[in-house]
């Protein structure tokens, strides 16, 4: 009975080690999907809205390049790139600290792609009619839309893991904290952000009716500039916390 039971057991551990590593296979092989249509979407979705630039209203098509957006999605789209390049460099193939610091980045630019999406469909979609300006483009809905989407799911399904710890849940604030400064530079350079206005989204609009530090009764100007940047980095620091939660509970899993 014992050599029975014992061929029933290993027979039983080979078909659980056998389904996990088809399903591996099957996520890897999904994600590697995934990333290309994210890079493929990401600089697809940037370069037409060059194109549309001029219908958008904007004075040239490289100032689309001072959005957050366009940035944003250029980021997710080069780690992503360089995740899919990463297994044909031969020097590089069994580098766990590339690895890591790739999906590092992967983490902090899908939190920052997903302040894209959040942003424009909560704030700037709803008030684009009375600024004269189409947010539902096939460029306007690659960028933040169907980007943001796939670099999640992509997120979440990738079976290559790293440990994800709190002291990195900071780090997705860098880049939106960069972009900050580098806007509010520009901003007090009084740079033209393409549409006639000296900033790219209302809410760096320092001579807005509430100011920076102020309050109004105008729309979309409730609240000072330093408000808005204060709440959408407690987003991005909530969101990157939620996001390390879920993904080191699903690592646990795989």
């Amino acid at each position: 009975a014992f050599p029975a039971s014992l061929e029933t057991l290993t027979l039983w551990c080979y078909n659980k080690i056998k389904t996990k590593n088809v399903g591996c296979k099957m996520r890897n092989k999904i994600s590697v999907l995934l990333k290309s249509l994210i890079f493929t979407a990401s600089f697809s979705g940037v370069i037409l809205s060059f194109f549309n630039a001029q219908s958008d209203g904007y004075s040239h098509w490289s100032k689309r390049l001072l959005y957050f957006t366009s940035q944003s999605n250029i980021w997710i789209g080069l780690v992503c790139l360089l995740i899919l390049l990463v297994p044909l460099i031969k020097s590089i193939q069994n580098s766990s600290r590339v690895k890591n610091t790739l999906y590092l980045l992967k983490y902090v630019f899908t939190v920052s792609i997903t302040l894209t999406g959040f942003i424009f469909c909560a704030v700037l979609a709803p008030g684009a009619a009375n600024d004269n300006y189409n947010a539902w483009t096939l460029a306007s809905i690659m960028t933040h839309i169907i980007v943001p989407v796939l670099s999640v799911v992509d997120f979440f399904i990738d079976s290559y893991r790293i440990r994800i710890l709190k002291r990195h849940i900071p780090l997705v604030a860098l880049p939106p904290f960069a972009y900050m400064i580098f806007v509010s530079v520009l901003c007090v350079l009084k740079v033209d952000f393409g549409r006639g206005d000296p900033f790219p989204y209302f809410f760096f609009n320092f001579n807005s009716p509430a100011g920076i530090f102020g309050f109004s009764d105008e729309m979309p100007y409730v609240i000072g500039s330093l408000y808005w940047i204060a709440f959408m980095l407690g987003i991005i620091i909530g969101v990157g916390a939620l996001y390390r939660k879920l993904y080191n509970k699903k690592r646990a899993e795989i």
